[in-house]
């Protein structure tokens, strides 16, 4: 079984303002990784006080876990199944593209966008997959596994980071 979490734990300084409700937020998300066939989706806070934010099932950071890329090794030992990484900014995710991605990579991996690059944060991770755990960054932690092209779906593999980001032509029709 694959477990869903729904990476939501910043506020986004970059972005200006929480990334988890924008577009549909992270309920958007939920509602697709669920029509793609996932069973169970845990959102992945941050801080305790951000969990009133959120419904379903929700965790928070462990105590003393610092960074991503301890969090990542801590999630697969914790929910002791396979995991499918989303940032709460997958604002162009669908259905079809996750389950391109999961038939598309059986034994885990990482997808590439539509220019072609790695995205980490979208990482499909079957249980019992290895990770290089003294990684100092998702990129090290996740360097062994396979890159998955996701064609025709690699814009849904996106990140946004920044207001200017915003531009991207499949944004510009949906509303915030």
């Amino acid at each position: 079984m694959t477990v869903a979490i729904i990476l939501a734990g910043g506020t986004s300084r970059r972005m200006e303002e929480d990334k988890a409700t924008m577009f549909g937020g992270v309920k958007r998300l939920q509602q697709c990784l669920h029509d793609a066939g996932i069973e169970r989706c845990i959102v992945l806070c941050g801080k305790e006080e951000r969990m009133s934010l959120f419904e379903g099932e929700i965790m928070s950071d462990p105590p003393g876990v610092e960074g991503l890329h301890r969090i990542i090794p801590w999630l697969l030992e914790t929910v002791n199944e396979g995991i499918l990484l989303v940032p709460c900014d997958a604002f162009l995710l669908t259905k079809e593209a996750v389950q391109t991605l999961l038939q598309a990579a059986p034994n885990g991996g990482i997808p590439l966008d539509e220019a072609g690059r790695r995205q980490p944060l979208f990482a499909h991770l079957p249980h019992g997959t290895a990770l290089k755990r003294n990684g100092q960054s998702v990129r090290e932690l996740m360097r062994g596994l396979d890159s998955i092209d996701v064609h025709p779906h690699g814009s849904a593999f996106s990140n946004f980071n920044r207001p200017a980001d915003l531009q991207h032509p499949q944004l510009k029709h949906r509303p915030r």
